[in-house]
């Protein structure tokens, strides 16, 4: 009988201190999902024989998503902290989703054969 009494007068008590204090305010949901878009940044990747071209080499820690598509003659792949396409013949795309927590320089390269030799490489920037 003592443990139900407890516990009333705990959630009494707590009630009591949410309903003078007033409820926690939260962001409205389209600031929510604005914050959380701000995570998440979109990479258009382009392979042409022996070189990538990036729309952007810089981006923001969270969620990067490479959108990868082959308009060279012969087949590429792209590999970034540990991840890798499949191969893409020309007029494929592939897209890769990798979570960057911390800042720093990321290598990329095609793991093709002596692809990355000849070029096809480079360095990815979190800030």
């Amino acid at each position: 009988m003592n443990r139900i009494l407890i516990r009333v007068t705990i959630v009494s008590v707590f009630a009591a201190s949410v309903v003078a204090l007033g409820a926690p305010a939260q962001a409205p949901a389209s600031a929510r999902t604005t914050q959380r878009a701000a995570l998440v940044t979109k990479i258009k990747v382009t392979a042409k024989d022996i070189k990538f071209v990036l729309s952007k080499k810089t981006a923001k820690r969270g969620i990067v998503v490479f959108k990868v598509t082959n308009v060279g003659a012969i087949k590429h792949d792209f590999h970034i902290k540990g991840r890798t396409t499949r191969k893409l013949s020309h007029g494929q795309s592939a897209t890769l989703r990798v979570t960057f927590l911390r800042k720093g320089r990321y290598p990329y390269k095609c793991t093709v054969d002596h692809h990355a030799e000849a070029g096809m490489k480079g360095v990815f920037t979190i800030k």
